[in-house]
């Protein structure tokens, strides 16, 4: 029989239907592809090609913040992409399972020269053929349900991964919004020595226009003013340092947004303090008994761990042979062909390749083992360090509170009577010196006893509890 355009004609459009729906199931895949290539293409070509767009987050509490950043922090991003990407891993490895057909498709047209005898011909002869093949596993002695398990503990772990990012973020936004309010307080309690340092070179200035003080005293009152300014310059440095890393935990570039339009300076940080969390109770003890069922990096661990378990399943499965089911059928114009087969496998000698194999994954099992042991240690350490640090701020914040009435109450003496000639320089130098210490120890105790409460909200992987709260320090 010969090839004819016509019969070739006929014969691919039996095929068109087939064809149509196999790219029908591509379309959507190569759409998504190409439209996420869109979304990145501005930043691969050039990062300044992409507009910055400022933000205004006045008014915003802790929550807020922590909302913002965990759709803000390339990290979260990130740890999400991982979890997809393992969701797509399960995807794979479930396209391997028994009795999941593979089939392919194929054709192609050829033409060749048929001489047979003593005559030599160019002339040229077409054949058209094509083949539809089908395989099926038939069984694997449970190398599939090994990697389907070990896929399903990757998702569990990227999961959890994705929940400790998140904790790590809030932390870190929880951090840096407590440190920039403790500089801004610190930032009062330099302002207020230096109104006490002018203060006291006017009363200095005063009494030696009146013959009543030394010039020895308006020196060093001049340079109590001069130490003073520095410390308050030095504060003030210090609250643009912590702006710009509240700035960086939110993931916010400084052409989105400055210090104000992010959080506004408190007109009294001395005054009044935000408490975002209350002071928890429990031991260190009873918190790790916490951590170790809700701690998203102990069940990372753990999750890990079981995959571990299932690989060496795999391995031990690979020792034994596949048996698999293969069809096919071939045209080749003018014939065709139907065949079938049954194919096992089993490799004898591979230089120990395999054994190792099963040894390697009993180590790394053993070795996912040894990573939750040492996460769990890791914690306990973490954990009493941050209930300690939240212990100690409770009871530095109870002093603290009572030094600051004694200073306030001896920088009054001691102004009062060096306005008399009572009291010497130094007595009221060292006055004001204490006054600004017990007022500095007082914030830093109180924002010290909120970070706590974050980092031990993290590592319990406990849901936040926020209680946003005005507290006013008493001024008798």
């Amino acid at each position: 029989m010969k090839f004819t355009a016509g019969r070739m004609v006929r014969f691919v459009l039996r095929g068109v239907p087939f064809a149509l729906a196999v790219f029908a199931a591509a379309c959507g895949t190569i759409r998504r592809a190409q439209d996420a290539k869109e979304e990145v293409q501005a930043v691969a070509d050039s990062a300044g090609a992409v507009p910055a767009s400022h933000v205004n987050l006045v008014g915003f509490q802790l929550p807020d913040f922590v909302s913002f950043a965990m759709t803000n922090r390339p990290e979260v991003i990130s740890a999400a992409l991982v979890a997809e990407e393992r969701m797509l891993a399960i995807r794979t490895v479930e396209s391997g399972k028994p009795f999941m057909p593979h089939l392919t498709a194929g054709a192609g047209y050829g033409q060749s020269t048929a001489n047979n005898g003593p005559h030599f011909s160019w002339h040229n002869s077409g054949k058209f053929n094509a083949n539809l093949s089908l395989e099926l596993l038939l069984i694997d002695f449970g190398r599939y349900d090994a990697s389907f398990r070990a896929a399903c503990e990757d998702l569990i772990a990227a999961e959890l991964s994705l929940a400790e990012t998140q904790l790590g973020v809030f932390e870190d936004v929880a951090t840096s919004y407590f440190t920039l309010l403790l500089n801004d307080a610190l930032l009062d309690v330099a302002r207020t020595n230096e109104w006490e340092c002018i203060h006291h070179l006017a009363q200095a200035t005063n009494r030696f226009e009146n013959g009543e003080a030394k010039l020895l005293d308006v020196l060093r009152a001049r340079l109590d003013l001069s130490e003073a300014v520095e410390a308050r310059i030095s504060a003030s440095n210090n609250t643009v340092k912590a702006g710009a890393e509240f700035l960086r935990a939110l993931g916010l570039s400084v052409d989105r947004a400055t210090r104000e339009d992010v959080l506004a300076v408190a007109s009294d940080g001395l005054g009044r303090t935000l408490k975002e969390f209350e002071i928890s109770d429990f031991t260190a003890a009873e918190a790790l008994a916490a951590a170790r069922t809700n701690s998203p990096a102990l069940m990372v661990k753990r999750a890990q761990l079981r995959a571990a378990m299932n690989d060496v399943d795999g391995a031990v499965a690979d020792l034994f042979p596949e048996l698999k089911l293969s069809t096919s059928f071939n045209f080749v114009d003018p014939v065709w062909n139907w065949s079938w087969a049954l194919n096992a496998a089993q490799s004898l000698f591979l230089g120990w390749r395999k054994t190792t194999a099963v040894d390697a994954a009993v180590v790394g099992m053993r070795s996912a083992r040894m990573a939750v042991e040492s996460a769990e240690q890791a914690l306990s350490r973490d954990l009493a360090v941050a209930i300690a640090v939240r212990d100690d701020s409770v009871a530095s914040l109870v002093a603290a509170r009572t030094s600051v009435r004694q200073a306030r109450e001896n920088l009054r003496v001691a102004d009062e009577q060096y306005r008399l000639g009572e009291a010497s320089r130094i007595d009221y130098t060292d006055a004001v010196a204490d006054y600004a210490a017990a007022l500095g120890k007082r914030v830093k105790a109180f924002y010290e006893g909120q970070v706590a409460e974050a980092r031990i909200l993290r590592l319990t992987g406990g849901e936040p509890l926020y209680h946003h709260q005005m507290v006013l320090e008493r001024e008798d």
